[in-house]
């Protein structure tokens, strides 16, 4: 007794006959086909069919067109909604396609769960509807085509349905709870980038007078850059993880690629040389020193009688004055100049980031809104 289970990819029928062999609850052969063609060619072959219906959504052309060509073969068919341990609206999703294919209620509707046939006590439906595969009568619900399937033959498939309403819904909440997860992850990601620049900024005044200060903060920015987007990306793929739960069909996506550019202005680095103010500094400082000393060590000396080597000693004492005072200015110099090119750093790295979130989220907004789309489009084969 050979047994033919029709359905779209969303419906997995190759999941529900996987879980009748695997259970020992089908010992004959199986047929999976994917398609009408396949339904078409594999029908004679059979004795008894099943179309597995996809519980995310209620049925549409792709049903029409298999149950078309099982009532074409005259095989008993029975309507068997598929993973309904992962659509909590299946009932709903159910109730339309039966009324899209069986309005005369004719044919047997079974509810299963491919994932719960192998575990022990729990109610999947794969026993039920086995137990009918086997026990059915002969001309014993055998299906009429629906009559859009024969308008569509009719017409070669040029006129297709439209969506139905609660597809629609669907597909209008996913989409609005996409946008608003990746705006909420977008503003999450900018409020903590801005918060860890600040504490970054922070800590340049003690940080500057390090020695590697200007390869430590490239570093530390660098980190705190991969943090960041590390961050991000984990919270769109759980925005995208929501969006599509349930929904039939496809494998996750590569990730939304880098955009081009990350709208970072590259900052030199300081340069410490000398320049004209430094020697107008030396300059000041050695006579301001200079006359320091005179003033305040000469007299001392005079008194002491020491002459000529007081004359000298003077002079000493003022180029060191110089000195420090030149050594003093150039050090606050370079603290500010460090301060400054930190500062500048920190901006353009942050604005930088910035853009690449703003991107990678406009990015990330286009790819998870096609791909709810396609999953939630009539053609779902």
């Amino acid at each position: 007794m050979t047994l033919l289970i029709a359905g779209t990819a969303g419906a997995d029928p190759a999941g529900l006959a996987a879980a009748l062999a695997a259970a020992g609850l089908w010992e004959e052969e199986i047929l999976v086909a994917g398609s009408p063609a396949d339904a078409a060619s594999q029908a004679a072959r059979a004795r008894t069919a099943v179309l597995a219906i996809d519980s995310s959504m209620p049925a549409c052309e792709e049903e029409d067109l298999l149950l078309a060509e099982l009532a074409a073969a005259g095989l008993p068919t029975a309507l068997v909604a598929c993973r309904v341990d992962a659509f909590p609206a299946w009932p709903k999703a159910l109730a339309e396609t039966r009324r899209r294919l069986d309005p005369q209620r004719g044919l047997p509707v079974f509810a299963t769960s491919a994932a719960l046939a192998s575990a022990s006590g729990s109610a999947s439906g794969v026993p039920e509807l086995a137990r009918w595969c086997r026990d059915r009568a002969d001309g014993e619900a055998v299906p009429r085509a629906p009559a859009r399937a024969e308008n569509g033959q009719a017409e070669s498939g040029q006129r297709a349905q439209p969506p139905s309403e609660s597809v629609a819904l669907i597909r209008a909440d996913r989409l609005a709870g996409l946008r608003a997860g990746i705006v909420a992850s977008r503003a999450e990601a900018i409020e903590s980038l801005r918060a860890a620049t600040s504490d970054v900024h922070r800590c340049v005044p003690d940080a500057s007078a390090a020695p590697g200060f200007t390869d430590w903060l490239p570093s530390l920015l660098d980190a705190l850059e991969h943090r960041v987007m590390d961050h991000f990306a984990q919270r769109l793929d759980q925005v995208r993880a929501a969006a599509v739960g349930g929904l039939a069909g496809g494998s996750s996506p590569p990730s939304p690629p880098e955009p081009f550019g990350n709208g970072t202005r590259v900052v030199p680095r300081p340069q410490g040389g000398r320049r004209t103010e430094d020697v107008m500094v030396l300059l000041l400082g050695a006579s301001m020193g200079f006359g320091i000393g005179r003033m305040v060590i000469a007299p001392t000396l005079q008194w002491a009688g020491l002459g000529i080597a007081g004359t000298v000693l003077t002079l000493l004492g003022g180029v060191a004055l110089a000195a420090w005072v030149v050594s003093v200015r150039r050090a606050s110099a370079d603290r500010a100049r460090l301060e400054r090119w930190a500062a500048e750093v920190i901006a353009s790295r942050r604005l930088g980031m910035e853009h690449r979130i703003g991107t990678r989220a406009g990015a990330a907004e286009a790819q998870f809104t096609r791909e709810v789309w396609n999953r939630t489009r009539p053609a779902r084969v």
